[in-house]
C-alpha cells in the first residue's frame, strides 16, 4: 500500500501537468474559433431606480443612459447586438434620506461569459425632497369677454377643490389652482372640460407637480340682454349679370351682426336677419367687392360697424360646339422642319366659356399637334397632344384620332 502510495506520489506532477497542458489546448482551440471582442454596448440603457421610499422624490434630472464597455465572446456579442442580453442599470436608493447624495450606478449584464470593461457615468448625483400635498381651492379665470350684449351666469364646477402633490420644494410654489376659460365669442351656454392648472404668485405654471383632479367640467350660462339681438345679414341684389356669365357666390362678411334698440319689442319683432341696401348686378361680369350699409330701422343701431362687405364671384357659363373641316397644324417642331399631315382636317367638339364660344370665327380655328422632338421621316400618331389656337378653349373630342404626319426639311 505504502509503495502504491509512493508511486502515485511520483506520478502526481505529471498527471497535473497533463491536465493543464490540455485545459491549455482546449482554451486555445475554443478562442481561436470564438475570439473575445472589447467593444462598446449599441444600445441605450436607462438608469432605474430602485428601492426608492414612497415619501421621497428626485427633483433633478438623471443621465438619459449610460455608456457601457463590454468584452465578450463574438457569438455572445451577436446576442447583445439584437438587445437580448439583459443589460440593465440601475442606482439603488435603500434608506437613502433627503438631501443631495451621490449614489453609485451598478450594471448587470444576463448572459455569460460577459465581462464589464468600464462604464460611464459611474456616480450620480440627486436631490431628494420630502413628497408633500396641499389642497387649493379651484378658481375660476376668464380670458376675453363676451360679445356686446350677452351675459353671464356663475359659473358651476363638478369640482371644488384640487389636490396638489410633488417635491416640497414645487408644491410651496404653488399660490392658486385655475380653471382657465376663454368667453371671446361665446354666444350660448358653456359646458366645456378644463384642464387645472397650479401657477406661482406671478401666474406663471409651476411644472412637475400632480393635480388631482387634473380636468373639471365647468357649466356656465349664457344669455342675450334685453334690447339686443344677433341677426343675420342677408344681402339684397337687383338686376341679372351680363348674358353668358352666371352667379358663382355671394358672401357677406361679417355674415351675423348684433343690433340694439331701446324698444325690446321692435327687437324681438325683427325675423332674425336684416337686408343689405341694394346691389346692382346689371351687366356685371367680373368678380367684385363691395362696403354696403345695413338697411337698418330709425330705432336701432348696430353694436360696431353699420357697413358689411360683400363678395360677389362672377363665372363664363360653360358650353359645347361642334365644328367640322378644322385644319390641321403643328406646334414645337424645329424651325427648319415642316409637317403635312393625312387627313389635313378634322371634327371636334370643343368646350369653353359662352362668351368666347359665341364670338369665335370658325375659319380662324386650328387644331394644333405637338411635334416637339420629332425628326425629318414618316409617323401615324395616335390620340397626339392637342391644343385649339384660342386660348380658353379646350377639345372635348376629335375625329379622327390617328394622324400620319409627314416631316421635312423647308
Amino acid at each position: 500500500m505504502l509503495a502504491r502510495l509512493r508511486s502515485f506520489t511520483k506520478l502526481f506532477p505529471l498527471i497535473l501537468i497533463s491536465i493543464l497542458v490540455a485545459l491549455t489546448v482546449w482554451i486555445l482551440a475554443v478562442t481561436s474559433s470564438d475570439p473575445s471582442v472589447t467593444g462598446e454596448y449599441p444600445n441605450a440603457v436607462p438608469i432605474e431606480i430602485i428601492g426608492q421610499s414612497t415619501n421621497l422624490v428626485v427633483t433633478n434630472d438623471l443621465p438619459e443612459k449610460v455608456t457601457i464597455s463590454l468584452r465578450a465572446p463574438t457569438s455572445i456579442w451577436n446576442t447583445l447586438n439584437e438587445g437580448k442580453g439583459n443589460v440593465r442599470a440601475f442606482i439603488d436608493l435603500s434608506g437613502v434620506t433627503a438631501g443631495e447624495v451621490s449614489i453609485p450606478v451598478q450594471v448587470q449584464v444576463g448572459i455569460k461569459p460577459v465581462e464589464i470593461v468600464t462604464y460611464s457615468p459611474q456616480m450620480v448625483d440627486l436631490v431628494l425632497e420630502p413628497l408633500t400635498s396641499k389642497q387649493f381651492d379651484i378658481v375660476v379665470v376668464t380670458r376675453g369677454a363676451l360679445p356686446v350684449g350677452y351675459q353671464s351666469d356663475e359659473p358651476v364646477l363638478s369640482e371644488t377643490v384640487a389636490v396638489v402633490s410633488g417635491a416640497e420644494s414645487l408644491v410651496a410654489q404653488v399660490t392658486e389652482v385655475r380653471a382657465v376659460v376663454d368667453l371671446s365669442q361665446i354666444r350660448s351656454d358653456i359646458n366645456e372640460t378644463i384642464t387645472l392648472q397650479p401657477v406661482d404668485i406671478n401666474g406663471l405654471v409651476v411644472r412637475d407637480v400632480t393635480v388631482t383632479p387634473d380636468k373639471i367640467t365647468l357649466l356656465q350660462t349664457v344669455t342675450q340682454r334685453g334690447g339686443y339681438r344677433n341677426v343675420v345679414v342677408i344681402v339684397v341684389t337687383e338686376g341679372q349679370v351680363r348674358q353668358g356669365y352666371r352667379l358663382r357666390s355671394i358672401t357677406v362678411n361679417p355674415p351675423t351682426v348684433t343690433v340694439y334698440s331701446t324698444d325690446t319689442a321692435a327687437v324681438d319683432a325683427l325675423p332674425g336677419s336684416i337686408q343689405t341696401r341694394v346691389i346692382s348686378l346689371v351687366d356685371r361680369q367680373d368678380d367684385f367687392t363691395e362696403i354696403v350699409e345695413l338697411n337698418l330701422p330709425s330705432s336701432m343701431q348696430v353694436i360696431g360697424s353699420s357697413l358689411v362687405e360683400v363678395r360677389v364671384d362672377i363665372e363664363p357659363v360653360v358650353s359645347s360646339i361642334a365644328l367640322s373641316d378644322i385644319p390641321l397644324a403643328e406646334i414645337g417642331l424645329a424651325s427648319n422642319l415642316k409637317a403635312s399631315f393625312l387627313p389635313e382636317k378634322a371634327n371636334v367638339i370643343i368646350t369653353g366659356p359662352l362668351p368666347i364660344l359665341d364670338t369665335i370665327f370658325v375659319s380662324d380655328v386650328r387644331v394644333l399637334i405637338d411635334l416637339t422632338g420629332y425628326l425629318p421621316g414618316t409617323y401615324s400618331i395616335a390620340n397626339p397632344k392637342l391644343s385649339l389656337n384660342i386660348p380658353g378653349l379646350m377639345i372635348e373630342s376629335i375625329s379622327p384620332t390617328t394622324f400620319e404626319v409627314t416631316i421635312s426639311a423647308k
